[in-house]
């Protein structure tokens, strides 16, 4: 957890400083903001495949390793940067790194967790994710006054920092390819639940992802100040709710959890949409980040059920990718909607997308998968 946390710190420290830093220092307008943000998630995306074969043939600990001192790259990329092509190519390493950093962490979560518990492991894992994007904001406010040059650099240093705690974790003793097929085993991997499960989780990371992206510039449109405090009570909100309530997703089933977290983000996402105030803004972060802090690893648990040896990290691989999607496709839609719109009208497009989720979770899971 003190390496995926460490990791999406560094991410979250870049993120008030990005925009401005796109739309000041490199005169573009939001929907360069969305690009930006969308790169580090399509060559996520375009990294999967090789990213699951490395986790389930070299093992967890070295992808996550290899993650860490790619988002580093990536991220000293930032500091040498003097065009949108040269940040473009910074983003992509990050990207790269981040989906490394994810699917190792995810894949290792599942192996190390108890029978029974993989919904409660997840929950965990995923604090350490919501913590990371919460509390690194914070501080790169704290660094922007110091320079954007300040923030790259201390965002490399927490990813650098992220590698050398992937080397104290455990190895967990896997069976080679070799191995498996010496005795007749052969891996198939079902790719369609994870699909099918990605996708889900894809649309309803959509909006939160445009959120974290555009909230700097939404938040300055409605006169305040500093969004520190808004990304803590965001992360703060997810924290609490995936400590208190980290065993639900095993005890009430993915289906009924899923289907909650959807409902609220729909209902967080149309408040800030609607009520165009300070105001409006918390309390559409609170219900948003409530609905989004079990979406995840409940529909993790789904993703994995059934799962069988030298499948789980391509699975995982599989499921994470339209979380990379979401991320992908949030802040670059949100970035032209706001662009010929308004920020009003691009949170409506993320209660949108959380709402089609709801739809196609209904179709798709049936209700006898309510029981953990």
């Amino acid at each position: 957890m003190a390496a995926t946390a460490l990791i999406f710190i560094s991410i979250g420290i870049t993120i008030p400083v990005l925009p401005f830093f796109v739309t000041d220092t490199l005169d573009a307008d939001e929907s360069a903001v969305g690009l930006v943000f969308a790169a580090a998630a399509v060559s996520a995306v375009l990294c999967r495949p090789a990213l699951g074969w490395i986790g389930d043939n070299r093992g967890r600990r070295i992808l996550l390793r290899l993650g860490s001192v790619l988002c580093a790259a990536g991220l000293l990329g930032h500091l040498l940067a003097s065009d949108m092509t040269s940040l473009v190519v910074a983003r992509l390493v990050v990207g790269a790194g981040q989906a490394g950093v994810m699917v190792a962490a995810t894949t290792l979560a599942i192996d190390l967790s108890p029978k029974g518990r993989r919904g409660e492991a997840s929950s965990y894992l995923f604090i350490a994710l919501q913590v990371g994007l919460g509390t690194g904001p914070a501080i790169g406010e704290g660094f922007r006054h110091f320079g954007a040059d300040a923030v790259w650099i201390a965002a490399t240093a927490t990813c650098l920092l992220s590698a050398g705690f992937a080397s104290t974790l455990p190895r967990v003793r896997r069976r080679s390819s070799n191995e498996r097929a010496a005795d007749g085993k052969r891996v198939n991997v079902d790719y369609g639940v994870a699909i099918r499960i990605g996708l889900l989780a894809g649309l309803g990371t959509l909006g939160f992802a445009g959120y974290l992206a555009f909230l700097p510039l939404y938040s300055s449109e409605i006169d305040v100040a500093s969004t520190a405090g808004i990304f803590l009570l965001a992360s703060g909100t997810i924290a609490i709710v995936r400590l208190s309530a980290a065993k639900v997703p095993d005890r009430l089933g993915a289906r009924r959890v899923a289907r909650a977290s959807l409902v609220m983000l729909t209902i967080g996402f149309i408040v800030i949409a609607a009520w165009h105030s300070l105001p409006g803004l918390l309390v559409g972060t609170v219900v948003m980040a409530a609905g989004m802090s079990l979406l995840v690893p409940s529909l993790v648990l789904s993703a994995t059920a059934g799962v069988s040896e030298g499948e789980e990290t391509r699975r995982m691989s599989a499921f994470t990718l339209f979380l990379d999607l979401g991320a992908a496709l949030g802040p670059a839609m949100l970035g032209i909607v706001a662009t010929s719109g308004s920020y009003a009208t691009a949170f409506a497009v993320c209660a949108g997308a959380a709402g089609v989720a709801l739809v196609l979770l209904l179709r798709w899971v049936p209700a006898r998968s309510q029981a953990g």
